[in-house]
């Protein structure tokens, strides 16, 4: 027998687990978040006259920052989601509203231009009836207008809190006024140039300032595609327009004129039922 000693069998050592991938820390997902706000913030302000501007850029930054949280590994992807549809649907909206109020505008700007200079070989005592006169033929009374260009006839009026059809994404409550005109010349009128160019609403509940009212988003999905329409002569269009209110209870008065540089043709008021 050897007298070698006696040696225990080696154990080799186990083998390190696998590491386990690193997440980031936190659970949310900012780019979401952001993302979501700003889809809000442009589906809230799209369909208001010159805000809707301002949401056109909201909704680009609000789709970029939903797409970044989506491509973002191991946060939740929810916010994004929601905030990408939001923004992108807002863009489109206050793109589309852009170009229509633009050219509404702009049409009653063309509008007032060509009412205001007279025709090569008019009258002196003609030419004066532009510049803060009236003219025999106009009035307005029991809700109508009438001029020598166009007749406008309020056939209803109502009051829209705020949230509800007609008024879903304002701050206060309007008044909308629903109204027909009708083009008595063979020039171009569209109805929001003809009222936008006749019309303006007071509140009377400023003890030391006239109190104009504001133009409200159009109280109505109906009447989007009939605000520019062009009337043909002889043609009738129906249209509405809101106004936003600074309370409920006191009465609005509507001051007609035949355009924005005469005197006032008539006004009348209106109980907020």
């Amino acid at each position: 027998m050897s007298d070698a000693p006696y040696q225990a069998p080696s154990q080799q050592a186990p083998a390190p687990a696998p590491q386990q991938q690193q997440q980031p820390s936190g659970n949310g997902n900012g780019f979401g978040i952001a993302s979501l706000v700003l889809g809000i913030v442009t589906m809230v302000g799209f369909a208001i006259p010159f805000l809707n501007y301002v949401t056109i850029a909201t909704g680009v930054v609000g789709v970029v920052l939903g797409i970044v949280g989506l491509v973002i590994k191991f946060r939740p992807r929810k916010a994004a989601i929601a905030g990408l549809i939001l923004s992108g649907l807002g863009l489109l909206l206050s793109v589309i509203l852009a170009v229509i109020y633009t050219a509404a505008f702009a049409g009653a700007a063309e509008a007032i231009s060509k009412a205001t200079v007279p025709p090569a070989g008019s009258s002196a005592s003609a030419a004066a009836a532009g510049d803060g006169a009236v003219s025999g033929d106009a009035s307005f009374k029991n809700g109508v207008l009438t001029t020598s260009k166009m007749k406008i006839e309020i056939t209803s009026h109502r009051v829209i809190p705020v949230g509800q059809p007609g008024n879903e994404y304002g701050e206060k409550p309007v008044i909308a006024f629903v109204y027909t005109t009708t083009n008595l010349t063979n020039k171009e009128l569209d109805p929001t140039t003809a009222w936008i160019g006749s019309f303006e609403a007071y509140q009377d509940n400023d003890p030391n300032a006239v109190n104009e009212l504001n133009v409200g988003s159009t109280p109505g999905e109906q009447y989007l595609d009939t605000q520019t329409e062009q009337i043909k002569q002889g043609g009738t269009v129906e249209n509405a327009v809101a106004y936003e209110l600074d309370d409920e209870t006191t009465a609005v008065k509507l001051s007609a004129k035949e355009d924005l540089f005469s005197d006032e043709l008539g006004s009348q008021m209106y109980e907020l039922k």
